[in-house]
Protein backbone atom coordinates (compact mmCIF):
# COMPACT_ATOMS: atom_id res chain seq x y z
CA UNK A 1 0.00 0.00 0.00
CA UNK A 2 1.36 3.64 -1.23
CA UNK A 3 -0.59 4.87 1.71
CA UNK A 4 1.64 2.92 4.57
CA UNK A 5 4.59 4.37 2.57
CA UNK A 6 3.87 7.16 3.07
CA UNK A 7 3.16 6.99 6.95
CA UNK A 8 6.15 5.49 7.33
CA UNK A 9 7.70 8.60 5.97
CA UNK A 10 9.07 6.58 2.76
CA UNK A 11 7.28 8.24 -0.10
CA UNK A 12 5.53 11.92 -0.14
CA UNK A 13 1.96 12.62 0.54
CA UNK A 14 -0.25 13.80 -2.34
CA UNK A 15 -0.78 16.67 -1.48
CA UNK A 16 2.82 17.43 -1.04
CA UNK A 17 3.45 16.10 -4.99
CA UNK A 18 0.42 18.49 -5.94
CA UNK A 19 2.63 21.85 -4.29
CA UNK A 20 5.31 21.22 -6.11
CA UNK A 21 3.23 21.56 -10.02
CA UNK A 22 3.37 24.84 -10.88
CA UNK A 23 0.25 25.93 -13.00
CA UNK A 24 -0.58 29.73 -14.11
CA UNK A 25 -4.59 30.51 -14.22
CA UNK A 26 -5.29 33.65 -12.92
CA UNK A 27 -7.20 34.70 -16.25
CA UNK A 28 -8.83 31.28 -17.44
CA UNK A 29 -12.33 31.03 -16.97
CA UNK A 30 -14.28 28.18 -14.70
CA UNK A 31 -14.08 26.05 -17.49
CA UNK A 32 -11.21 26.55 -18.79
CA UNK A 33 -9.58 25.90 -14.96
CA UNK A 34 -11.41 22.56 -14.84
CA UNK A 35 -9.98 21.17 -18.20
CA UNK A 36 -6.43 22.54 -17.15
CA UNK A 37 -6.93 20.81 -13.64
CA UNK A 38 -7.70 17.47 -15.50
CA UNK A 39 -5.02 17.22 -17.56
CA UNK A 40 -2.43 17.85 -15.16
CA UNK A 41 -4.08 15.49 -12.57
CA UNK A 42 -3.88 12.75 -15.62
CA UNK A 43 -0.38 12.89 -16.05
CA UNK A 44 0.83 12.35 -12.59
CA UNK A 45 2.50 8.90 -11.38
CA UNK A 46 2.27 9.81 -7.50
CA UNK A 47 3.96 6.21 -7.09
CA UNK A 48 6.92 7.26 -8.84
CA UNK A 49 7.74 10.76 -6.82
CA UNK A 50 10.40 10.94 -4.27
CA UNK A 51 11.17 13.31 -1.77
CA UNK A 52 14.04 15.00 -4.20
CA UNK A 53 10.87 15.95 -6.77
CA UNK A 54 9.27 18.29 -4.68
CA UNK A 55 10.11 21.54 -4.34
CA UNK A 56 6.99 24.03 -3.27
CA UNK A 57 6.10 26.47 -6.18
CA UNK A 58 3.78 28.83 -6.10
CA UNK A 59 0.36 28.91 -7.59
CA UNK A 60 0.28 25.16 -7.75
CA UNK A 61 -2.02 22.59 -8.42
CA UNK A 62 -3.54 22.16 -5.27
CA UNK A 63 -3.90 26.13 -5.77
CA UNK A 64 -6.44 25.84 -8.92
CA UNK A 65 -7.87 22.76 -6.91
CA UNK A 66 -8.68 25.30 -4.05
CA UNK A 67 -9.76 28.04 -6.83
CA UNK A 68 -12.11 25.32 -8.85
CA UNK A 69 -13.75 24.68 -5.05
CA UNK A 70 -14.41 28.48 -4.21
CA UNK A 71 -16.50 28.57 -7.50
CA UNK A 72 -18.25 25.48 -6.69
CA UNK A 73 -19.13 26.37 -2.61
CA UNK A 74 -20.67 29.74 -4.43
CA UNK A 75 -22.90 27.35 -6.25
CA UNK A 76 -22.84 24.30 -4.31
CA UNK A 77 -22.47 21.04 -5.82
CA UNK A 78 -19.79 19.12 -3.47
CA UNK A 79 -22.61 16.23 -3.05
CA UNK A 80 -25.58 15.08 -4.54
CA UNK A 81 -28.05 17.08 -3.03
CA UNK A 82 -26.99 19.32 -5.97
CA UNK A 83 -28.28 22.48 -3.85
CA UNK A 84 -26.65 24.75 -6.39
CA UNK A 85 -26.88 27.98 -3.43
CA UNK A 86 -24.46 30.17 -2.59
CA UNK A 87 -23.09 29.21 0.51
CA UNK A 88 -21.24 31.91 1.54
CA UNK A 89 -24.54 33.38 2.40
CA UNK A 90 -27.27 30.50 2.62
CA UNK A 91 -27.32 27.05 3.68
CA UNK A 92 -27.81 23.88 1.30
CA UNK A 93 -29.56 20.30 3.07
CA UNK A 94 -26.72 19.80 4.72
CA UNK A 95 -27.09 23.59 6.60
CA UNK A 96 -23.35 23.99 6.81
CA UNK A 97 -21.34 27.20 5.97
CA UNK A 98 -18.80 27.97 7.87
CA UNK A 99 -16.30 24.66 9.37
CA UNK A 100 -17.10 23.69 12.75
CA UNK A 101 -15.19 21.17 14.65
CA UNK A 102 -16.27 19.07 17.77
CA UNK A 103 -12.81 17.69 18.39
CA UNK A 104 -9.29 16.13 17.26
CA UNK A 105 -7.13 13.64 18.79
CA UNK A 106 -5.25 10.71 18.47
CA UNK A 107 -7.47 8.02 17.75
CA UNK A 108 -6.51 4.67 19.05
CA UNK A 109 -10.05 2.73 17.73
CA UNK A 110 -9.53 2.88 14.01
CA UNK A 111 -8.39 -0.15 11.95
CA UNK A 112 -4.92 -1.54 13.04
CA UNK A 113 -2.82 -0.02 10.10
CA UNK A 114 -4.43 3.41 10.56
CA UNK A 115 -3.60 3.96 14.14
CA UNK A 116 -2.86 6.32 15.86
CA UNK A 117 -4.93 8.03 13.16
CA UNK A 118 -5.29 11.70 13.64
CA UNK A 119 -9.16 12.34 13.33
CA UNK A 120 -10.69 15.76 12.94
CA UNK A 121 -14.32 15.23 13.30
CA UNK A 122 -16.59 18.08 11.81
CA UNK A 123 -19.95 18.99 12.78
CA UNK A 124 -22.69 18.64 10.44
CA UNK A 125 -23.52 16.06 7.96
CA UNK A 126 -25.80 15.70 4.32
CA UNK A 127 -26.91 12.48 5.74
CA UNK A 128 -29.69 12.02 8.39
CA UNK A 129 -29.93 8.60 9.44
CA UNK A 130 -32.13 8.20 12.03
CA UNK A 131 -29.85 5.65 13.68
CA UNK A 132 -26.55 8.14 13.83
CA UNK A 133 -24.02 7.56 16.68
CA UNK A 134 -22.53 10.63 16.72
CA UNK A 135 -25.66 12.14 16.02
CA UNK A 136 -25.17 15.37 18.85
CA UNK A 137 -22.26 16.12 16.31
CA UNK A 138 -23.63 15.31 12.51
CA UNK A 139 -27.35 16.35 13.26
CA UNK A 140 -26.49 19.85 15.17
CA UNK A 141 -27.82 21.72 12.35
CA UNK A 142 -30.87 19.83 11.22
CA UNK A 143 -32.03 19.74 15.11
CA UNK A 144 -31.38 23.30 16.94
CA UNK A 145 -32.43 21.92 19.92
CA UNK A 146 -29.04 19.86 20.25
CA UNK A 147 -26.22 22.01 21.72
CA UNK A 148 -23.48 21.47 19.82
CA UNK A 149 -20.06 20.68 21.45
CA UNK A 150 -18.95 22.43 17.85
CA UNK A 151 -15.77 24.90 17.63
CA UNK A 152 -14.96 27.38 15.20
CA UNK A 153 -12.42 25.88 12.24
CA UNK A 154 -9.24 27.48 11.74
CA UNK A 155 -7.20 26.39 8.91
CA UNK A 156 -3.54 27.81 9.18
CA UNK A 157 -4.23 26.56 13.13
CA UNK A 158 -5.38 22.87 12.29
CA UNK A 159 -2.96 22.84 9.98
CA UNK A 160 -0.43 23.38 12.91
CA UNK A 161 -2.20 21.40 14.98
CA UNK A 162 -2.11 18.41 12.28
CA UNK A 163 1.92 19.32 11.82
CA UNK A 164 2.21 18.38 15.85
CA UNK A 165 0.56 15.73 16.24
CA UNK A 166 2.49 14.39 13.40
CA UNK A 167 5.10 13.27 15.34
CA UNK A 168 2.74 10.22 16.85
CA UNK A 169 0.09 9.98 14.04
CA UNK A 170 0.01 7.53 10.96
CA UNK A 171 -2.39 9.74 9.36
CA UNK A 172 -4.60 12.80 9.31
CA UNK A 173 -8.22 11.73 9.30
CA UNK A 174 -11.43 14.04 7.93
CA UNK A 175 -14.08 12.43 9.37
CA UNK A 176 -17.40 14.18 11.28
CA UNK A 177 -20.38 14.21 10.82
CA UNK A 178 -19.38 14.12 6.89
CA UNK A 179 -16.04 15.72 5.30
CA UNK A 180 -17.75 16.35 2.35
CA UNK A 181 -19.24 19.78 3.00
CA UNK A 182 -16.27 20.75 4.56
CA UNK A 183 -14.10 20.44 1.11
CA UNK A 184 -13.05 23.55 0.27
CA UNK A 185 -11.88 23.82 4.16
CA UNK A 186 -9.93 21.01 4.24
CA UNK A 187 -7.95 21.69 0.89
CA UNK A 188 -7.40 25.34 2.26
CA UNK A 189 -6.12 23.28 5.63
CA UNK A 190 -3.68 21.52 2.73
CA UNK A 191 -2.50 24.63 1.90
CA UNK A 192 -0.90 25.63 5.23
CA UNK A 193 0.18 22.21 6.23
CA UNK A 194 3.89 21.18 5.57
CA UNK A 195 4.30 18.26 7.47
CA UNK A 196 4.35 14.84 5.31
CA UNK A 197 1.51 12.59 6.35
CA UNK A 198 -0.79 10.59 4.33
CA UNK A 199 -4.84 11.97 3.95
CA UNK A 200 -7.53 9.78 4.81
CA UNK A 201 -11.36 11.03 3.55
CA UNK A 202 -13.45 9.59 5.86
CA UNK A 203 -16.67 9.86 4.75
CA UNK A 204 -20.28 8.24 3.39
CA UNK A 205 -18.80 8.60 0.11
CA UNK A 206 -22.25 10.36 -1.34
CA UNK A 207 -20.01 13.17 -3.36
CA UNK A 208 -20.81 14.46 -7.01
CA UNK A 209 -18.24 13.47 -9.85
CA UNK A 210 -16.93 17.27 -9.46
CA UNK A 211 -15.97 16.67 -6.09
CA UNK A 212 -14.77 13.32 -6.11
CA UNK A 213 -12.12 14.92 -8.94
CA UNK A 214 -10.71 17.30 -6.90
CA UNK A 215 -9.78 14.85 -4.44
CA UNK A 216 -8.07 13.17 -7.26
CA UNK A 217 -4.44 13.89 -6.17
CA UNK A 218 -5.33 14.35 -2.88
CA UNK A 219 -6.06 11.74 -0.61
CA UNK A 220 -4.20 8.89 0.12
CA UNK A 221 -6.49 6.57 1.20
CA UNK A 222 -10.59 6.33 1.21
CA UNK A 223 -11.61 5.26 4.51
CA UNK A 224 -15.39 4.35 3.73
CA UNK A 225 -19.02 3.94 5.03
CA UNK A 226 -20.54 1.84 2.57
CA UNK A 227 -24.67 1.79 4.64
CA UNK A 228 -27.46 0.49 2.38
CA UNK A 229 -27.92 -1.91 -0.81
CA UNK A 230 -30.09 -0.73 -2.52
CA UNK A 231 -32.21 2.95 -2.65
CA UNK A 232 -35.18 2.23 -0.72
CA UNK A 233 -33.62 1.49 2.58
CA UNK A 234 -31.45 4.60 1.99
CA UNK A 235 -34.62 6.90 1.73
CA UNK A 236 -36.32 5.70 4.60
CA UNK A 237 -33.32 5.58 7.25
CA UNK A 238 -30.90 8.33 6.01
CA UNK A 239 -33.16 10.75 3.82
CA UNK A 240 -31.26 9.99 0.75
CA UNK A 241 -32.16 9.58 -2.54
CA UNK A 242 -30.43 7.14 -5.25
CA UNK A 243 -28.15 6.55 -2.55
CA UNK A 244 -26.83 2.89 -3.92
CA UNK A 245 -26.58 3.90 -7.49
CA UNK A 246 -24.31 6.89 -6.40
CA UNK A 247 -22.09 5.45 -3.77
CA UNK A 248 -21.52 2.73 -5.94
CA UNK A 249 -20.67 4.46 -8.92
CA UNK A 250 -18.07 6.47 -6.77
CA UNK A 251 -16.56 3.06 -4.94
CA UNK A 252 -15.93 1.66 -8.92
CA UNK A 253 -13.82 5.09 -9.56
CA UNK A 254 -11.55 4.96 -6.67
CA UNK A 255 -7.73 4.35 -8.00
CA UNK A 256 -5.93 4.67 -4.46
CA UNK A 257 -5.80 2.63 -1.26
CA UNK A 258 -9.82 1.96 -0.02
CA UNK A 259 -11.03 0.37 3.60
CA UNK A 260 -14.33 -0.16 3.47
CA UNK A 261 -16.59 -0.42 6.50
CA UNK A 262 -20.25 -2.01 6.76
CA UNK A 263 -22.05 -1.29 10.03
CA UNK A 264 -24.38 -4.80 9.94
CA UNK A 265 -27.96 -3.80 11.14
CA UNK A 266 -30.70 -6.01 12.29
CA UNK A 267 -33.12 -6.71 9.47
CA UNK A 268 -31.06 -5.90 6.73
CA UNK A 269 -28.76 -8.36 5.99
CA UNK A 270 -30.57 -9.57 2.89
CA UNK A 271 -31.53 -6.04 1.37
CA UNK A 272 -28.55 -4.34 2.15
CA UNK A 273 -25.59 -6.36 3.57
CA UNK A 274 -25.66 -9.21 1.12
CA UNK A 275 -26.11 -6.67 -1.94
CA UNK A 276 -22.94 -4.75 -0.59
CA UNK A 277 -21.09 -7.83 -0.45
CA UNK A 278 -21.65 -8.63 -3.43
CA UNK A 279 -20.70 -5.51 -5.25
CA UNK A 280 -17.85 -5.28 -3.33
CA UNK A 281 -16.71 -8.24 -4.19
CA UNK A 282 -15.88 -6.89 -7.68
CA UNK A 283 -12.57 -4.74 -6.45
CA UNK A 284 -9.47 -5.48 -4.09
CA UNK A 285 -10.53 -3.38 -1.17
CA UNK A 286 -10.35 -4.29 2.20
CA UNK A 287 -13.58 -4.81 4.25
CA UNK A 288 -14.45 -4.20 7.83
CA UNK A 289 -17.31 -5.53 8.38
CA UNK A 290 -18.72 -3.77 11.50
CA UNK A 291 -20.57 -4.87 14.66
CA UNK A 292 -21.26 -2.31 16.18
CA UNK A 293 -24.84 -0.82 15.47
CA UNK A 294 -27.00 -0.25 18.94
CA UNK A 295 -30.40 1.82 18.42
CA UNK A 296 -29.46 5.36 18.39
CA UNK A 297 -30.82 9.02 18.48
CA UNK A 298 -34.21 8.12 16.91
CA UNK A 299 -34.21 4.56 15.87
CA UNK A 300 -36.75 3.09 18.44
CA UNK A 301 -38.91 4.66 15.93
CA UNK A 302 -38.34 2.66 13.34
CA UNK A 303 -39.38 -1.20 14.45
CA UNK A 304 -36.65 -2.88 12.17
CA UNK A 305 -33.47 -1.44 13.71
CA UNK A 306 -34.87 -1.07 17.44
CA UNK A 307 -32.32 -3.75 18.68
CA UNK A 308 -29.13 -4.47 18.70
CA UNK A 309 -27.81 -7.72 16.43
CA UNK A 310 -28.62 -11.58 16.97
CA UNK A 311 -25.15 -13.73 17.38
CA UNK A 312 -26.78 -15.54 14.22
CA UNK A 313 -26.75 -12.25 12.12
CA UNK A 314 -23.70 -11.63 13.06
CA UNK A 315 -22.33 -15.38 11.72
CA UNK A 316 -24.31 -14.75 8.95
CA UNK A 317 -22.84 -11.60 7.93
CA UNK A 318 -19.21 -13.36 8.30
CA UNK A 319 -20.60 -16.28 5.79
CA UNK A 320 -21.78 -13.43 3.34
CA UNK A 321 -18.50 -11.95 3.90
CA UNK A 322 -16.39 -15.38 2.97
CA UNK A 323 -19.17 -16.44 0.28
CA UNK A 324 -17.90 -13.02 -1.64
CA UNK A 325 -14.16 -13.43 -0.79
CA UNK A 326 -13.75 -9.79 0.49
CA UNK A 327 -10.44 -9.23 1.95
CA UNK A 328 -11.70 -8.88 5.48
CA UNK A 329 -9.64 -6.22 7.87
Amino acid sequence: MLYLEIANNEKPARFLILKSIPVEFKDLSFEEKVELHNKLINEIDFGKYDFDDISIVSPNLLDLKIEIAKEIYRNCYFCEHRCYINRETDRGFCRVKDSYYASEFLHYGEEKILIPSHTIFFCGCNFQCVFCQNWDISQVYFNPSIKGRCLKYDEKRMAKIIELRRALSKNVNFVGGEPTPHLLTILKTLKYLRANIPIVWNSNMYLTLEALNLLNGVVDLYLTDFKFGNNRCAERLSKIKNYFDIVARNHSLLDVDVIVRHLVMPNHLNCCTEKIFRFLSKFDFYVNVMFQYRPEYLARYYEDINRELTYEEMAYALELAKKYRLKLI
